[in-house]
């Protein structure tokens, strides 16, 4: 990314009006404008790498990360009907509730985040949950649990899954 030196005015004064403001952003002000003054605008796209991706999501993606949001929604509620002893095993179960996506690598946390932050979709159960797992290996996860769920809606034994199916999902 190159930056005009108008863009590169406007970047600095924004920060500068930020910083007098005290506004509490995800951006960092007094970063973005020591970048911008260094000529370092690389390092913009390092930093905030969400902003500066040049390629919207594909059809693909969207559809995935509504299946896995839609999909753990369902594993939630069920689980959250589970009483006494199953209730107590599901305790255990490191998959009963969503972790997130990969925020620096993963497309699906920026759908995910327009989809529950912005659109309002999954918000119910997404409230205070953190949308960054800091991980790569939560999508593979994901993937392979939404094949055995999808199985399970297939047979119409998704709403509420069986401690068996939540079990064999979650576990």
């Amino acid at each position: 990314m190159q930056m005009s030196d108008g863009e590169r005015l406007i970047a600095i004064m924004l920060a500068e009006v930020m910083q007098e403001l005290k506004i509490d952003r995800e951006l960092d002000p007094k970063l973005v404008k020591t970048l911008v003054m260094d000529k370092d605008e690389w390092a913009l796209r390092r930093v905030y790498p969400g902003i500066f991706d040049s390629e919207e999501p594909s059809d693909e993606v969207v559809k995935e990360t509504g299946d896995i949001l839609w999909m753990f929604s369902i594993i939630e509620s069920s689980v959250g009907r589970l009483s006494g002893a199953a209730a107590d095993e599901a305790k255990g179960w490191h998959y009963k509730q969503w972790r997130g996506f990969d925020g620096n690598n993963d497309p699906h946390y920026g759908v995910a985040r327009t989809m529950i932050e912005t659109l309002g979709e999954f918000s119910d159960s997404r409230k205070g949950v953190n949308l960054n797992s800091h991980t790569q290996s939560t999508l593979p996860r994901y993937r392979r649990m939404y094949e055995k769920f999808h199985a399970y809606v297939q047979a119409s034994e998704a709403s509420p899954l069986s401690v068996d199916a939540l079990r064999d999902l979650c576990a």
